[in-house]
């Protein structure tokens, strides 16, 4: 049982930095008060954008900052001032949302405490208005800690040719100390805190804490704006709209677990009220984010029982519930919300439509060999998750029922509603910790394109299979159509970079996650040009 604070205590405590950490390796990364965790935006709009910072006052109490934004780095072209309080409701972090500024060019902006104390100064920017030539998105998502360094964030932050950062969720992890990874898998000095698993509005919090220490992931805030959705880690693993797997009875109700979840995340990353939502850049492409995780999600299809009833448990299974049109991912009202949106980008001339969205759009099939990719020692959990998705694929069921093949009308409906629109929809994807490019499809025809984002630490298909990636890479694009290339054993991110007459994705790789290092392996490309609707392997 963990011990149990009273408010006071425990609001006395947090206000002035963080609970004690009980490991030396965290307790030297963060200031016991002051500006702890660097600066961040997020949020743009044509004139908007959120800024933030963390302080943790001296004696615990509200503390009000004051705010300069200004048109250089060495903050002497002050265009704007404003505020933002730092309290215990928020547990020192501040938001403020300014409006009326200049909708091209970088800005920089920096807080200032009561007692003359300033934090770093950050580099921001607004969404441009217009006519626009180009614009360069870097996409992220799936970063375990303990698995490794944030290097995917400190390259991307090193660069000079980002305009905005889009991060697709599992910022954070949820699980205890040892658990994903193992104690054998932990990179030394990747702490987190608390050691237990995260339940409760301080256990969230103190990861979020934790996360924002790593030196790469405070640059990347500092010097972009970032549009970050959720996935499940930020709650609990394979979450859905009114649980999720890794949410026991024993540990409380399961909507206030997920309140608690929710208001950390709106705390340390600037976000609109609702997840879904639509971020216009200039004349050239409109952002649309998508929440496929909570809003309004069933609860995800047992394949394991359907394997359990053989081919006739499968063709039922298939032929019934996974079909089933009532069935939904997003819930009715985004489902409504997404084609309306799709539709007015379009008609009001943006030239791409770029959906970010949690989870694997194009449809994935286990090939026929696949179990000569496991080991000779290979683990029976791995030799019976492949072997079901074998027998699944041979009556036409794909293996992943917490992704979009889960739901295949509800993909249908999304599909049907980007050819509706006319759109040039382009969908970047993250949470299967590996990197794909999908045509995607309806009714035969054409429906946009996907980017899936291979995870920035955690581990992909490499931690369970044995064979030459390569060999992997083969068999998965031979045994589905809709795959045209994928990588399953590197980490890193994805950039997509958006002209008038094309939009080009780069996948980055790098070379390692068990040191700190910004050295990359040989990347990939895929491009598609405006009204073609299907890919090409650079």
């Amino acid at each position: 049982m963990r011990p149990v604070l009273d408010r006071r205590t425990f609001l006395t405590a947090t206000a002035a930095g963080l609970l004690l950490p009980a490991r030396p390796g965290l307790a030297g990364l963060w200031a016991d008060r002051g500006f702890t965790h660097g600066v961040a935006s997020g949020h743009p709009g044509s004139d908007a954008i959120t800024l933030w910072t963390r302080y943790a006052s001296r004696d615990g109490r509200a503390t009000t900052l004051k705010l300069d934004i200004a048109t250089d780095s060495g903050m002497r072209h002050i265009i704007k001032r404003s505020e933002a309080v730092a309290g215990p409701d928020t547990w020192g972090t501040a938001q403020a949302r300014l409006t009326g500024l200049p909708g091209a060019g970088w800005l920089f902006y920096r807080f200032t405490a009561p007692d003359g104390s300033t934090s770093p100064i950050g580099r921001t920017r607004t969404l441009p208005s217009g006519p626009l030539a180009n614009f360069k998105v870097a996409v992220f998502s799936c970063s375990n800690k303990p698995f490794g360094w944030f290097n995917a964030y400190a390259h991307a932050a090193a660069r000079h040719d980002i305009d905005l950062v889009v991060h697709l969720g599992d910022y954070i992890y949820e699980y205890p100390v040892g658990h994903y990874p193992e104690p054998t898998e932990t990179v030394r000095g990747r702490d987190i805190l608390p050691a237990s698993e995260i339940i409760y509005l301080d256990d969230y919090r103190q990861r979020y804490a934790s996360y924002r220490v790593d030196p790469g992931l405070q640059e990347l805030h500092r010097l972009f704006p970032m549009v970050a959705i959720w996935d499940d880690h930020e709650i609990a693993n394979d979450t859905w709209l009114h649980g999720a797997e890794n949410h026991q009875p024993d540990e409380g109700d399961f909507e206030v677990r997920k309140a608690a979840a929710t208001k950390a995340h709106r705390e340390w990353l600037p976000q609109p009220e609702t997840m879904y939502h639509r971020y216009d850049i200039g004349d050239l492409a409109s952002l649309i984010t998508l929440d496929t995780r909570d809003t309004g999600r069933e609860k995800q299809l047992d394949l394991g029982a359907a394997l359990k009833g053989g081919k006739t448990g499968l063709i039922n299974f298939r032929d019934g519930v996974w079909n089933d049109p009532a069935r939904t991912l997003m819930g009715q009202p985004q489902e409504a919300w997404f084609a309306d949106t799709i539709k007015a980008s379009v008609q009001a001339g943006q030239k791409w439509q770029l959906v970010a969205q949690q989870i694997v759009m194009g449809r994935i099939f286990t090939p026929k060999d696949a179990m000569t990719w496991l080991g000779v020692d290979a683990d029976k959990r791995a030799q019976a998750f492949v072997g079901g998705g074998i027998a699944a694929a041979a009556a036409g069921i794909p293996g992943n029922m917490d992704a979009w093949d889960g739901y295949p009308q509800a993909r249908q409906r999304l599909l049907q509603a980007a050819q509706a629109a006319d759109a040039d929809m382009v969908v970047v994807s993250g949470d299967s910790h590996n990197a794909w490019a999908f045509d995607l499809a309806a009714d035969g025809k054409p429906a946009g394109v996907e980017f899936g984002g291979q995870s920035v630490t955690s581990p992909g298909y490499e931690s369970a299979l044995k064979a030459d990636p390569a060999v992997v890479r083969a068999g998965l694009v031979a045994a589905n159509p809709e795959m045209r290339w994928c990588d399953t054993s590197r980490r890193g991110y994805l950039t997509v970079a958006f002209t008038p007459e094309a939009a080009r994705c780069d996948w980055v790789f790098m070379k390692t996650i068990r040191d700190r290092s910004l050295a990359t392996s040989a990347g990939q490309a895929a491009t598609v040009r405006r009204g073609v609707r299907r890919l090409a392997l650079a």
